[in-house]
């Protein structure tokens, strides 16, 4: 176990925080209280999720170990979904759906821009490859506009003035766009593992990497820290709705896109940032776009159709005027300043500024 231990990532000193997340509950803290420590125990386990599935990777071929990876990748964010959906919080959903997006796409990627670009000049990346991930992106964007426009849109066709007839468009509407995006997602995978993959490979040549972990060991771990992770989720979740009930601290909207979004992605978005700083732009902007289109294909889809069966009312895809706007300036931002292939810091603090400017918008947002 202190093989394991100090195998781990530098946030492997926050899992000090799941046990005492158990002792904070059974003593019946103050909500805030358990909500922060319980943030840090979710941060240390997505950690340890990532580390698990690197090792499981070694030990079979590139197209499995990019499967393993794209079904755990963003496994944190769905279930702490699912746990919100069981409680009939579909705006802290919807937002952290949203709050990924722009955590990974403009969060992310331009702190990851900004520190590699104050140590180099200039990085570079597939141009290919980016500009298949923003197209990405932009369909998954009209996905999510056209439910909010037969949400929002009375105004402009009459037909949506009935509430009723609007309702249940929206619903089937919602669901049918869902499967499209996950049919999308499973030939996005065989197009970049299979048919395709010589296109995101880069042409580095190093050595092979040698798995630290045995193999049986790292399958029981990925298991046991999943259910750790499904449980601390709960807790995480009961805590939030506390939070955001009892001490009007955040409203609903701020707490899924500001909050949530970051303690599901830090881990990832701490290994975009380190790359980049060691001149691996190519692989910090494939772990950034990689958990958006996650995001946006996968979970926002999937959380859909399980929404038909758990929670007290299904949920659909009709985010919020804001919401909508500011995944447009995301994807619109993100196709112009990567088009070229490569990218400096003050792209970087561009990404960063529009970030800003939304969170503020959220944030006082009611």
């Amino acid at each position: 176990m202190v093989y394991f231990f100090n195998s781990l990532p530098p946030t492997r000193y926050l899992l000090f925080a799941v046990p005492l997340t158990a002792v904070l509950q059974a003593v019946h803290a103050p909500s805030k209280v358990i909500f922060a420590v319980s943030a840090l125990g979710v941060l240390s386990l997505v950690t340890c999720i990532g580390k698990s599935t690197e090792e499981i990777a070694m030990y079979t071929s590139p197209t499995v170990g990019g499967l393993l990876n794209a079904t755990f990748g963003n496994v944190t964010e769905l279930i702490i979904a699912v746990f919100a959906l069981q409680k009939g919080l579909h705006e802290i959903v919807k937002a952290s759906v949203v709050g990924s997006i722009l955590g990974n796409l403009l969060l992310l990627l331009g702190t990851a821009m900004v520190a590699g670009g104050l140590r180099y000049p200039r990085q570079t990346f597939n141009r290919v490859g980016s500009s298949i991930n923003v197209s990405m992106l932009a369909i998954c964007l009209v996905a999510l506009v056209v439910p909010a426009v037969i949400a929002h849109g009375s105004q402009f066709d009459p037909a949506l003035r009935d509430s009723a007839f609007t309702e249940r468009l929206l619903h089937r509407s919602s669901v049918g766009i869902s499967v499209v995006m996950l049919v999308v997602y499973l030939l996005s995978l065989v197009f970049s593992l299979k048919t395709h993959k010589f296109i995101f490979t880069t042409d580095a040549h190093d050595e092979p990497e040698e798995p630290k972990w045995p193999k049986g060991f790292a399958i029981a771990s990925l298991l046991v820290i999943t259910v750790l992770v499904a449980w601390l989720s709960d807790v995480f979740v009961a805590s939030l709705e506390s939070m955001v009930h009892d001490y009007h601290l955040f409203t609903e909207t701020f707490m899924g896109v500001v909050i949530v979004a970051i303690v599901g992605n830090a881990a990832e978005g701490s290994v975009a940032i380190w790359v980049a700083r060691e001149n691996k732009m190519e692989l910090a902007f494939q772990v950034a776009m990689g958990s958006c289109i996650q995001v946006a294909l996968f979970v926002a889809p999937m959380l859909v159709l399980m929404s038909q069966f758990i929670g007290p009312r299904p949920m659909s895809l009709d985010f919020n005027v804001v919401e909508v706007v500011a995944l447009w300036a995301s994807v619109l931002i993100a196709s112009l300043a990567l088009q070229d292939g490569e990218s400096h810091w003050f792209e970087g603090v561009m990404f960063l500024a529009v970030y800003v400017i939304f969170a503020m918008v959220f944030y006082y947002h009611p």
